[in-house]
């Protein structure tokens, strides 16, 4: 009885087709399969964006979802950021829409605080130098603004150029206070006249309606890199200041009129011998007839011309160009932190409303390690602007701009 219990057993050890389960015709289908991420996310999982911080907004954190479709050729953001210190929450729609190879339309729908004077540093270092020092190197208005414009790339092995053109409809008016009492919190300088109580200009409030031009260049070539951005803007219709002295004394009227203001931003880069690099940057701005305020552009401080004071020098036209040469100490190495720098500076800039005053320079020497530097600046003119100092120290970061 046992041998013909086990005899079957040991027949289906020997045979196993006999009695295994047939499984290809059930096998799942292995070829590649392509899943597409869905059209709506949520950034960071919620929806936030980078934040900022500065002395007129206090906190801002934009908010709200992402909207891609046909691999980044549609890319939306509808965004709500709320200001801490204004207490106002902006809605905003901005986005681009790539229809062929090398054309982009970009667009901007919102309410929104705006400034001409971000080109002095980055959003990242300006919003921690008005954190932590009180230091904030832009003037603000806010504005109902939307834009839209068109760019052509044209790409080519060391160059990238990008003709645009568009227009845009802009309603503002000032935020601010010429004299804050209250302003957000800074660990240091948040009396101070000169930072975080520093006066913020008042714009005309009123609507610009203009067309807009330029290019954009850029050159990459071995290590060297250059960029090189201009922007034309001619306004159809903008509030405009019309004073007389009349015997009684200056009347002032705000009427509609027209200008055109033409703006140019380059930087560049490249080694020199060894391990040590130069860095150069200029810019500039040229208008024609007159200007609502909320086109002028500011100077002065670390950053621009640190023996000035902070955004001291503005109005519709500036110059401004700034060289360093760094030189690293390679002989010296810190665990971490890599080799020390010495940095050789030298700048000069100004500002006006319809005319450029003298040049303020700067001469500077700089010691650094890693992101963090120090920096000694002297105003050489015998004739020095009331605005400037003698000398200048300055704390801050060596990040690109």
């Amino acid at each position: 009885m046992k041998y013909l219990v086990l005899f079957p057993c040991v027949a289906a050890l020997a045979a196993p087709g006999a009695l295994a389960q047939d499984t290809t015709a059930t096998a799942p289908d292995t070829s590649y399969v392509e899943y597409a991420d869905p059209p709506i996310s949520l950034p960071l999982g919620v929806g936030l964006r980078v934040p900022s911080y500065d002395r007129v907004n206090g906190l801002t954190v934009p908010w709200g979802p992402k909207l891609i479709i046909g691999y980044d050729k549609i890319d939306l953001d509808a965004l709500v950021s709320y200001r801490s210190h204004l207490g106002n929450w902006d809605p905003s729609v901005q986005g681009s829409f790539r229809p062929g190879y090398g054309n982009e339309i970009r667009l901007f729908v919102g309410r929104g605080t705006f400034s001409n004077d971000d080109w002095i540093r980055a959003d990242l270092m300006n919003s921690a130098a008005s954190l932590v020092v009180g230091s904030d190197a832009r003037n603000y208005y806010r504005a109902d603004r939307g834009a839209l414009r068109y760019t052509r790339n044209f790409t080519t092995s060391a160059a990238t150029i990008a003709p645009f053109i568009g227009g845009s409809v802009e309603k503002g008016w000032s935020t601010g206070s010429l004299t804050p009492v209250k302003t957000p919190w800074s660990a240091f300088g948040r009396t101070d006249t000169l930072k975080m109580r520093r006066p913020n200009p008042a714009v005309l409030k009123g609507q610009i309606n203009s067309v807009l031009g330029g290019i954009g260049l850029e050159l990459f070539r071995g290590e060297m890199e250059a960029k090189l951005g201009t922007t034309v803007e001619h306004a159809f219709r903008a509030p405009v200041e019309t004073c007389t002295i009349p015997p009684g004394g200056p009347v002032c009227t705000i009427d509609r009129g027209s200008f055109t203001q033409g703006t140019i931003h380059g930087t560049a880069n490249f080694p020199t011998f060894g391990a040590q690099t130069f860095a150069f940057r200029t810019h500039a701005i040229l208008s024609t007839d007159t200007v609502p305020p909320q086109r002028y552009a500011y100077l002065g401080g670390t950053g621009s011309l640190p023996t000035v004071d902070l955004l001291a020098f503005g109005g519709d036209r500036l110059f401004f160009v700034e060289a360093e040469y760094m030189i690293p100490l390679e002989r010296i190495m810190i665990m971490r932190f890599g080799s020390p720098f010495i940095a050789l500076r030298y700048a000069a800039g100004t500002a006006g409303v319809r005319d450029l005053p003298s040049l303020t320079q700067n001469l500077g020497i700089g010691l650094g390690l890693s992101v963090l530097r120090v920096d000694y600046h002297i105003d050489p003119a015998s004739n020095r602007s009331v605005f400037s100092d003698r000398s200048a120290i300055s704390f801050g970061l060596s990040i690109p701009r």
